[in-house]
């Protein structure tokens, strides 16, 4: 039985992806002189910033990171928004006594930040963010430490998310698997991580977490 569910955060529960791709152009044109498209920066998505700069640049990677969260912090309020549904989806978990947590490659500053401008602190039980862990997804790690801090077994988890290092981090985890038809992800991506489910609409996570066994699974 599901106890506790997993949200990864940029592109699952918050949209950014508008700010985290111009930002990402910006800084790479600034130290390297490439202008990229949304194509070039797919297999980068996803995972923490220093590691997306490396990506383009090892020499220069630590200056295009401090460059892209400047740039970043100048630009999130005006370019991030809450999918639809969502607000309600975690209202729901919390009302029905369910343990909701963040396991994200992102900072704590920007999920923090990111959770009190759409009024959602008060749904998250527990944050794993990019500074909490040694290793980041897709290796399992946040999870394990969601199970170890809560007390949970792999079979009351399920982990939420729209890229494939979340997928690949629940697959990792021997724990259940959702992934949201909303990601800049092209389907493709997830030929190797292959999620136990796909929704379209947050508010059919419910009836999954209720009825996981009796619902036709992708993988």
């Amino acid at each position: 039985m599901i106890k506790c569910v997993l949200f990864d955060f940029d592109g699952t529960l918050i949209d950014s992806n508008k700010v985290v791709v111009n930002c990402l152009k910006d800084s790479i044109q600034k130290y390297t002189n490439k202008e990229v498209q949304l194509k070039d920066l797919i297999p980068i998505l996803g995972k923490p910033i220093i590691d997306q700069m490396r990506f383009f640049s090892e020499e220069k990677c630590e200056e295009m990171t401090e460059y892209y969260r400047i740039s970043y912090r100048i630009n999130e309020d005006a370019n991030t928004y809450i999918y639809d549904n969502i607000e309600i989806l975690l209202r729901n978990l919390k009302d029905q006594g369910y343990v909701i947590a963040i396991t994200s490659n992102k900072g704590r500053r920007g999920i923090e930040f990111g959770l009190d401008k759409f009024n959602l602190t008060s749904y998250i039980d527990y944050i794993v963010s990019v500074e909490d862990v040694e290793m980041k997804k897709p290796h399992p790690e946040c999870v394990f430490k969601v199970m170890k801090e809560k007390g949970f077994s792999k079979e009351e988890l399920i982990i939420v998310g729209d890229s494939p290092h979340d997928i690949g981090c629940g697959i990792n985890a021997g724990i259940k698997t959702i992934l949201v038809s909303w990601t800049l992800f092209p389907m493709e991506e997830f030929s190797k991580n292959s999620p136990d489910f796909i929704i379209d609409d947050p508010l059919e996570l419910m009836d999954i977490i209720k009825n996981e066994s009796k619902i036709k699974k992708v993988r």
